[in-house]
């Protein structure tokens, strides 16, 4: 039973650095995607128009949402990576980090669905080397999630049968 918990353990640690490794793919993703969309700028400036808000004041809006969104997202995977991380080298932790990497899971699941979804498949589009880049990114992130899931319940299990 010791050898499956270690084997567990070692999971857990590498599916922790995983997770913090597409904390930083996440935030760059965000960056790209922003720097190379077509962010619907006249809209926003026509709306901030109307409530008497400035262009200065609508850009420095705009900057605080995305970076307090990307911090938030930064800072919940990394506490999730730092946590399994701890746990798989032994010091036992709540169950908040599981219930927050299912929540990272379901948020990645519809991230690529939204974004490499079907919709794209149906509508003709042409499979690009950046669309299945992308999508290779997020089943990698999917995948150690999972990982970090599963090591995570079996090494609660096996402490608990362990200390009875």
């Amino acid at each position: 039973m010791e050898r499956k918990l270690r084997k567990y353990q070692n999971r857990l640690v590498d599916a922790g650095m995983g997770v913090i490794l597409f904390a930083v793919w996440s935030v760059a993703k965000v960056n790209l995607y922003l720097g190379l969309s077509t962010f619907p700028m006249e809209e926003l400036h026509k709306t901030a128009l109307e409530f008497g808000i400035s262009e200065k004041h609508l850009l420095l809006f705009i900057i605080t949402i995305i970076a307090v969104i990307l911090l938030c997202q930064l800072s919940v995977r990394l506490y999730v990576g730092l946590s399994a991380a701890a746990e798989g080298k032994g010091k036992p932790k709540s169950y908040s980090y599981l219930v927050l990497a299912v929540v990272l899971f379901i948020i990645e699941i519809q991230t690529a669905v939204q974004s490499f979804g079907v919709d794209r498949i149906l509508a003709g589009e042409e499979l690009s080397v950046n669309l299945i880049t992308g999508l290779c990114m997020e089943a990698a992130s999917i995948y150690v999630l999972l990982e970090l899931m599963t090591s995570g319940i079996c090494v609660k299990k096996l402490r608990k049968k362990m200390k009875a």
